[in-house]
């Protein structure tokens, strides 16, 4: 999943504002143990759909990514869900995540080799 910039940055913000205060998202991906082991809830229409794995940000796409599990029927990339994240008790943020494909950077390792130019063969 890709996770939404906008409400990546409303967590970071509430360091710096009144108001509710979210759990902190270690860079790149969470060290503490207790957090890198508990999944966020996932949701599609406010049901629990499925749970993602701890998030990490990916420089090379300056993005916050995080696999998944969900229902079959969402598993389509593109499609548009929320992630719960915080701790049960405190405040906790919605997340807006879309699905993408896995593996999520393309693999050019692997060419048809019998598309390449002659002089490469």
């Amino acid at each position: 999943m890709v996770w939404n910039p906008e409400d990546v940055i409303d967590v970071y913000a509430s360091l710096f504002r009144r108001g509710d205060l979210y759990d902190f998202m270690e860079l790149p991906r969470d060290q503490i143990a207790h957090r890198a082991m508990l999944p966020d809830k996932v949701l599609k229409d406010g049901k629990i759909v499925g749970i993602s794995t701890p998030r990490g940000y990916s420089v090379y796409f300056r993005e916050m990514l995080s696999l998944c599990t969900l229902d079959m029927d969402l598993c389509k990339p593109g499609t548009e869900v929320v992630v719960v994240w915080g701790q049960a008790g405190k405040p906790q943020k919605r997340i807006r995540a879309r699905v993408a494909p896995a593996p999520y950077k393309k693999d050019n390792r692997r060419v048809d080799v019998t598309k390449l130019p002659t002089y490469l063969k």
